[in-house]
């Protein structure tokens, strides 16, 4: 392709002209994190919300221009697909590990897939340090920089066979997705219930018990009233 190895632009041929922009449409920024919730899970919601939306806006402040002003990529998410992968449970604090995934849309992306602050475009370089790295070949599975679809061009040219597990990969985590982060939280919460239901249910809020009035039928189930049976 006459681009020399070191080049991070390298097989940038196969991103544009193969998979046409697919890392970008969307771009999932995804953070793995750890929600520690003490005392039980009074307030668990507010909790969870807050760790998502701070992540959400980590991203969305840590990927802007190199220019002045600064532009951002990103505004909200399209999609949340935010679950939980684990929990540990250490007395009375749960240990809640957290996959946020978030799918954004680039404000700089035209509807032809064409990145209107790639440096071939500009003829210069003004996009975030960690933005636009995909085609670097020293990186392993995990790093920053790692591309399954560069990876398998560089390896045996299963080209695209790698495109197809990538694009089905983004679909299933964009349909499996939510609209609003009160919905992200939402299904966070419940599995932590529902995990606390069956391991911890003394972490559960516990709902009290009014006593009955003295004419009432008992709670004990005998059919007499209150005040003449437990009352």
């Amino acid at each position: 392709m006459g681009v020399k190895r070191e080049d991070q632009s390298y097989f940038s041929a196969v991103c544009v002209e193969r998979c046409g922009g697919m890392c970008c449409d969307p771009w999932w920024g995804i953070i793995s994190y750890t929600m520690v919730k003490e005392g039980g899970l009074s307030n668990l919601r507010q909790e969870v919300l807050k760790g998502i939306k701070g992540r959400q806006e980590r991203i969305v402040e840590g990927y802007v221009t190199n220019e002045s002003p600064k532009r951002h990529l990103f505004r909200s998410p399209e999609k949340y697909n935010v679950s939980v992968r684990d929990i540990k449970v250490s007395g009375n604090s749960l240990a809640v590990n957290i996959m946020a995934m978030f799918a954004f849309r680039c404000l700089f992306l035209s509807e032809e897939k064409v990145c209107a602050v790639h440096p071939s475009i500009l003829g210069g370089e003004i996009r975030p340090p960690h933005c636009g790295y995909m085609g670097s070949l020293n990186v392993k599975p995990g790093e920053k920089g790692y591309c399954r679809v560069i990876h398998a061009a560089e390896g045996n040219g299963a080209v695209g066979q790698a495109i197809e597990v990538e694009k089905g990969a983004s679909s299933r985590h964009y349909l499996e997705g939510v609209d609003t982060i009160d919905e992200a939280a939402d299904r966070v919460v419940e599995s932590i219930k529902v995990f606390c239901g069956k391991k911890t249910p003394h972490l559960l809020p516990q709902e009290k018990k009014s006593t009955p009035g003295r004419n009432d039928p008992c709670w004990c189930g005998s059919g007499k009233k209150f005040k003449k049976c437990h009352g």
